[in-house]
């Protein structure tokens, strides 16, 4: 198994989104490796849409999309324990594809939603 498939499986059976050390502490119990393999890992999977990366609270979680065609994220993230969950929908895409803006084309872009999960309720 590859360093990609190995930081993929990681986050696959995780039920949280996962900072990139706490991916570095459980890829060691498999293979020791510096935290640059698994940031390159990241990368690559984040390119190939497997992956999302939260830029609020600097974790990353598995896509819930097919991966037929690139699709914007939306991921809803709690504000008090920090658990995160991607949207299905394209709700959002149809709105902001409608807005015009005069320096930006918004036919591509990541929303990230912060509230509280019904946990923290």
């Amino acid at each position: 198994m590859n360093n990609d498939e190995i930081t993929f499986n990681i986050i696959k059976k995780s039920k949280k989104s996962l900072t990139a050390y706490e991916i570095l502490d459980k890829f060691q119990i498999i293979k020791k490796v510096q935290p640059m393999t698994v940031y390159r890992s990241l990368k690559n999977l984040i390119a190939k849409s497997l992956i999302h990366k939260s830029s609020i609270n600097k974790s990353y979680l598995l896509c819930s999309h097919s991966h037929k065609k690139n699709h914007n994220s939306f991921i809803a993230i709690c504000k008090k324990c920090g658990n995160s969950e991607e949207f299905l929908t394209d709700l959002f895409s149809s709105i902001l594809e409608k807005t015009k803006l005069k320096n930006f084309k918004l036919s591509h872009f990541d929303l990230e939603i912060l509230t509280k999960c019904r946990s923290c309720q």
